[in-house]
């Protein structure tokens, strides 16, 4: 352990917080029915990503480094990551699949991890010495030789000037999909009405003010000395993040509203399980759904039960709307049907009809809020 001063102070705790945030954030955008979407999982790895390189910047800041120093450094390959996910996420949200070849996109990433290996077999009084030279250069060095060369490229010692590059790169790639994707739907970048594209936009946004935070750091501070300040605009959006996802969350949509809603029901839940398998039944057997005057009352008139108890059941059983769970239907069999190489040849507008829409644009807002992509896109990929 080398003894130095720790600086606890408002930015260590705003950075801190910060950490713990990312890494419970992280936790449900990876675990659970939220990892199944491809875009959750890309995202959920971006934030995860940002809470290890926010913790050693944590640890710098304070000096809590020198109480663990073997670990000094051990985030700085992340800087090489941190793009190549912002620019998947949109990708993703954009309605593009991954594909294994898209793991070339962390190539520099793994180089320049294994990279750094030179630096991580140093002695501890090395990377004791590389610290107070960078963080704390007020501070003495100590008595301490370089095992081998740690950086035999160069490559560390232009690390942030490559850092930015690279940022600069997949940040343009990525504003070039939302220009494209916004154009599609015949708006622009500021004005985007779906809210994946919006949060992928403000996403991109966010690391565009770090990247000029960074360059505006490393050319007043010099070293990484002003590195808190990138520490504290990330959990920042770390902050910004928990807030929307807690407020889209439905944990603050009483329970208790949806019960006293159907207080008064008549049904027992051997009731509701009949109702459901009746649905279910005719759903299967008889394709309801492809029907383009599907309607609540002659949904229920048709299974023989009435139309409060088949909206009760709708919503208890299967926590949806009727027209949700109509919707999804009809997209899932959409979704069948644009797979059969065959059907290549049946206009998305001919689709629509087939599966109960009286409109291509009916069609596709739907299609794209189930599955964040449009038909052709679907089809195509």
């Amino acid at each position: 352990m080398y003894p130095i001063e720790l600086r606890l102070d408002i930015y260590a705790l705003l950075i801190l917080l910060g950490v713990f945030q990312a890494f419970f954030l992280s936790f449900f955008f990876l675990t659970g029915d939220n990892s199944k979407i491809h875009a959750n999982k890309i995202y959920g790895l971006l934030i995860l990503t940002l809470g290890f390189l926010t913790l050693e910047n944590w640890l710098n800041y304070t000096g809590f480094i020198t109480r663990a120093i073997f670990i000094d450094n051990f985030s700085e390959p992340m800087n090489f990551a941190i793009a190549p996910l912002a620019y998947l996420y949109v990708r993703a949200v954009s309605g593009y699949e991954y594909h294994k070849r898209d793991a070339w996109h962390f190539l520099i990433f793994v180089f320049y991890f294994f990279y750094c290996f030179q630096y991580f077999f140093q002695a501890d009084e090395f990377k004791f010495n590389s610290f107070i030279d960078v963080i704390r250069p007020e501070l003495q060095k100590i008595d301490a030789q370089m095992l081998f060369d740690d950086d035999p490229f160069g490559i560390r010692s232009i690390v942030n000037e490559l850092t930015f590059v690279h940022f600069v790169a997949y940040l343009s790639m990525s504003l070039q999909i939302l220009f494209r994707e916004a154009k599609k739907q015949g708006e622009n970048l500021i004005n985007i009405k779906n809210s994946s594209l919006r949060w992928a936009r403000n996403t991109i946004f966010h690391f565009i003010i770090i990247s000029l935070i960074f360059v505006a750091v490393k050319l007043y501070f010099g070293r990484d000395l002003g590195d808190y300040i990138i520490g504290v605009y990330i959990a920042f959006i770390i902050y910004l993040t928990s807030f929307f996802v807690v407020k889209g969350s439905s944990f603050f949509k009483p329970e208790s509203v949806v019960i006293s809603k159907y207080t008064k029901s008549s049904l027992d839940e051997k009731q509701k399980l009949e109702v459901l398998h009746a649905l279910e039944s005719i759903m299967k057997d008889e394709a309801y759904y492809l029907n383009n005057r599907a309607n609540l009352p002659d949904l229920s008139k048709k299974i023989g039960w009435a139309s409060h108890h088949v909206s009760q059941v709708i919503n208890e059983k299967l926590d949806k709307s009727f027209f949700e769970w109509i919707a999804e239907q009809r997209i899932m069999k959409a979704c069948e049907f644009l797979k059969v190489e065959e059907n290549n040849r049946i206009t998305i507008e001919d689709l629509a009809e087939r599966v109960g829409y009286n409109s291509k644009s009916s069609f596709n807002k739907a299609f794209k809020r189930y599955t964040n992509q449009t038909p052709s896109q679907f089809r195509s990929s």
